[in-house]
């Protein structure tokens, strides 16, 4: 896809720790962070917020592989979603789906252990999205989910994701979910393939056990709880480390071992979620302020100076400008 924007990647490959023949070679495998990376990356680089709903609706969903036919032999989506929550971790390790009951139906929770979740973001979109286009072509028609979550920060002032969902889709939520009915679940797959699927299920439950559990680092566990209390102003070394089973010394110490601190941890993930957030020209200055949990625009203000030598505004207004400049580059393209 960058390649037919005419978006060079080598610098944008290496800063992702990915090579070409990476891409190139199927066979070889990216690991999640930097599956996670490349796609924040190339949004960035496009300009496109919206960079893994976009990549979801031009892939072809055949191209994951074994387990989208394990998926698509199913009687129908119900058994389909079960068997993706059952092998999800063959395409990406990383990633969890977790089917939870409701009244209504079943609320299908999708996230990414072991990573930074400012990493997952593009990732999640891709992801929820694919699933949906996916059992779409598996069922041969156009179903809506009931609703669609993401914990993203953005205005929901986004008719792009309710287009292609073809229902309510909430952002800043709790978590990154698709709501189903009970009719939803009972749709019958045309590609159904009760032989197919016997024929499949040993091959997936061994390469699902061959994917190893990422094991995160602990930072990437502190961040993870810090980006969840951010917006509350909880996000105090006490509550992380309760919510980590930890006592607060014993997880100075193990971030001590990982050669940084609960205050290095905070600031950098504050750092990196401001440099992304900017670039969201539906996310104010303050509501960013807000997400990162400072008291107001000012404190907010004199962290990005520090962190990057000028203003929140003045970014905000370098990158649309650059913006506006890659768009009328690819518009002009061949």
């Amino acid at each position: 896809m960058l390649r037919k924007q005419k978006v060079p990647i080598s610098s944008l490959l290496k800063r992702a720790g990915v090579s070409e023949s990476d891409i190139d070679n199927r066979q070889h495998r990216i690991s999640a962070l930097a599956q996670g990376k490349l796609l924040e990356y190339a949004g960035e680089a496009l300009g496109d917020h919206e960079f893994g709903l976009h990549l979801a609706q031009q892939a072809n969903p055949r191209e994951v592989g074994l387990l989208f036919y394990a998926a698509s032999a199913a009687d129908d989506i119900g058994d389909a979603l079960a068997l993706l929550a059952r092998y999800c971790r063959i395409v990406n390790e990383a990633v969890r789906l977790k089917l939870i009951r409701s009244p209504g139906g079943v609320i299908a929770q999708t996230k990414f252990v072991g990573l930074p979740r400012h990493f997952a973001w593009q990732n999640t979109e891709f992801a929820i999205a694919g699933m949906i286009k996916s059992l779409r072509e598996m069922a041969g028609r156009d179903f809506r989910p009931t609703r669609v979550t993401f914990t993203r920060a953005r205005n929901s002032e986004l008719p792009e994701f309710e287009r292609f969902f073809g229902c309510p889709v909430e952002f800043s939520a709790s978590a990154d979910q698709m709501d189903f009915s009970i009719e939803t679940l009972g749709i019958p797959l045309i590609t159904e393939d009760r032989h197919l699927l016997d024929a499949l299920r040993p091959i997936c439950e061994k390469a699902a056990k061959e994917r190893n559990t990422v094991q995160g680092t602990l930072r990437s566990l502190v961040e993870n709880e810090v980006h969840k209390l951010l917006p509350h102003g909880k996000a105090n070394r006490q509550r992380v480390a309760k919510a980590l089973a930890l006592t607060e010394r014993t997880l100075a110490q193990k971030l001590g071992e990982e050669n940084t601190s609960y205050e290095n941890v905070v600031d950098r993930l504050r750092h990196s979620l401001a440099v992304q957030s900017i670039t969201e020209p539906s996310v104010s200055v303050a509501q960013i302020a807000w997400l990162l949990g400072y008291e107001g625009p000012t404190s907010f203000n004199h962290a990005f100076a520090r962190w990057t030598g000028r203003s929140a505004s003045e970014a905000r207004s370098d990158n649309q400008r650059s913006s506006v400049g890659k768009v009328s580059k690819l518009s002009c393209a061949p």
